[in-house]
């Protein structure tokens, strides 16, 4: 299975590692920049709604 699928299967909540090892949090993902230095600031942002 490739690295994409697999990202999306986990996201979504299907079970990756075993059975029970879902990790599904409802909502969307929230993203976050890195600084590159100390003056600039965090920049965040919402992914879609991951209730598939």
């Amino acid at each position: 299975m490739p690295f994409a699928e697999w990202l999306h299967r986990y996201l979504v909540g299907e079970d990756m590692f075993g059975p029970g090892s879902a990790v599904f949090c409802p909502g969307p993902i929230v993203f976050e920049s890195m600084p590159m230095n100390e003056t600039d600031t965090v920049v965040s942002w919402e992914g879609p709604d991951r209730g598939m």
